[in-house]
């Protein structure tokens, strides 16, 4: 399946997310440009008190069925603890994306997770948050 073209869906946000963002659902387009299995895009996000408000660039590849691509924000998207706030820190955000190519649906889906490093005063260790996500060909 050729990927090149636009594509509308969303992703959900999931396990490692507290109220009121878990289980939220955010409306994405993509402009995917595919490149004989590797490919490139961009993602944007409609407007939500749960969507970060930058426009994201994709980079990937699809291999027998099975798709794999990073979403990489230019600046590092913060949710303030208890709130509906997301602040924009300096650097950038990189989430992995795994799934299916669906080619009778025209869709691709999958889960999506980041896995951070935290330090505390406990000492350091790995957080993974993920969550699902769905584009259909448009």
């Amino acid at each position: 399946m050729n990927l090149t073209g636009n594509w509308q869906g969303f992703y959900e946000y999931g396990s490692g997310y507290n109220l009121p963002y878990f289980g939220q659902r955010v409306q994405i387009k993509a402009s995917i440009i595919d490149s004989n299995g590797s490919f490139t895009g961009e993602i944007k996000e409609d407007g939500s008190v749960f969507s970060v408000k930058l426009e994201a660039i994709i980079k990937g590849f699809i291999e027998d069925g099975f798709i794999s691509f990073v979403k990489k924000y230019p600046k590092k998207p913060v949710i303030v603890e208890h709130s509906t706030t997301i602040n924009y820190e300096e650097g950038f955000l990189e989430i992995e994306h795994e799934g299916i190519v669906d080619e009778q649906n025209n869709s691709i889906y999958g889960n999506w997770y980041i896995i951070e490093t935290i330090t505390d005063e406990f000492g350091t260790f790995e957080n993974t948050i993920q969550g699902i996500w769905l584009l259909t060909k448009t």
